[in-house]
Parts: C-alpha cells; structure tokens; sequence
C-alpha cells in the first residue's frame, strides 16, 4: 500500500474528476498513475538465448522427437505426483 500526500488544491481536483467518471477517487488515481508509467519492455536478451537454443536442438529425426516426447511425459508425471504429494489432492494437477 503506497500513501501519497498531495496539496489540497490536486486532491479537490483528483476528487472532481473522479466523480465526473463515477469512480472513487483511489481508482481514478491508480488509472492515472497506470497509464502515466512507461510500458514494461521485453527482455529481448533472454528472448534471443532462447531462440538460439531452439535451434540448436531442432531435430526432424522421428526417434530423437519421440524420445523428447517420453522425457516430457516423464517429466510431466512427475511434477503432478509432487503437487499431489506435497499439497494433497484438494490442488490441481500442474499439468491437467
């Protein structure tokens, strides 16, 4: 939770615009500040290492493929029966 203090000539008219959208006041300021802040960027270094290693393992051999496809099935198993084993059968699958 943030507190921001604002002179009481800003707060009236943070308070007036509010009311004109049929907003509280703390939502209207939250969109405001939303819309003011810059956009995240992409972390366009990770995105490009990941790609380079997509491509150093690409394979159209029939055998590597399916071998991939057990270890992810594999994999897959494992992860649910650890959520079921540390969380217990009330919690979803990780994968369903």
């Amino acid at each position: 939770m943030l507190n921001i203090t604002l002179p009481p000539e800003i707060e009236v008219r943070l308070e007036t615009e509010a009311a004109k959208q049929g907003v509280a006041v703390s939502e209207y300021a939250s969109r405001l500040i939303t819309d003011g802040l810059s956009k995240p960027q992409p972390d366009y270094a990770t995105i490009a290492l990941l790609d380079r290693w997509e491509k150093e393992d690409a394979t159209d051999d029939p055998e590597e493929i399916a071998r991939r496809q057990v270890e992810f099935e594999e994999f897959k198993q494992g992860m649910n029966r650890n959520r079921l084993e540390m969380e217990g059968p009330d919690y979803p699958p990780v994968y369903p």
